[in-house]
C-alpha cells in the first residue's frame, strides 16, 4: 500500500454538536435504547457514546467554552488590540516620512518664485 493510498484512506475526524450528544445519552440513560443499538442507530462507536457518558455525569460535556478556550479568546483579543496599535503607528510613520519630504523639498537652497521672499528678509 503505497503512501498516497494511505492519506486516502484516513478517515476525517467527525465532530458532533452537544445537543445531539446529550440527546444519545439521554435515550441510553432513560433505558429507551442501549448503548450498542444506540451507537447503530446514530452510526457512532459505542465507545465514543460511553465517554459522552462519562463527560456528562463529570459535567465535562458542556456548552460553556473550556478554559483553554477562554485563554486562547484572550489571547486573541490581546493580538488584535496590538495588531491595531502597530498598524496606528505603522500609519503616524508613514505621515512623519512624507511630511519630512515636504519640508526637505520646499527648504532647498534654490532660490525660486516661490521661496524668494525667504531669502530676501536675511540679505537686509
Amino acid at each position: 500500500m503505497g503512501a498516497t493510498q494511505e492519506l486516502e484512506m484516513a478517515k476525517k475526524r467527525r465532530s458532533f454538536p452537544v445537543e445531539l450528544k446529550k440527546f444519545i445519552v439521554g435515550e441510553i440513560e432513560s433505558g429507551t435504547l442501549s448503548l450498542s443499538a444506540a451507537a447503530r442507530k446514530h452510526g457512532i462507536s459505542a465507545t465514543a457514546i460511553s465517554r459522552w457518558r462519562e463527560q456528562l455525569r463529570d459535567g465535562g460535556l458542556s456548552d460553556k467554552p473550556s478554559a483553554r478556550e477562554k485563554s486562547l479568546e484572550t489571547e486573541v483579543r490581546s493580538l488584535r488590540e496590538k495588531i491595531g496599535e502597530l498598524t496606528m503607528q505603522v500609519d503616524l510613520l508613514k505621515k512623519a516620512e512624507a511630511y519630512a519630504l515636504r519640508l526637505r523639498s520646499v527648504d532647498s537652497s534654490t532660490i525660486t518664485g516661490l521661496n524668494w521672499h525667504q531669502f530676501r528678509k536675511d540679505a537686509k
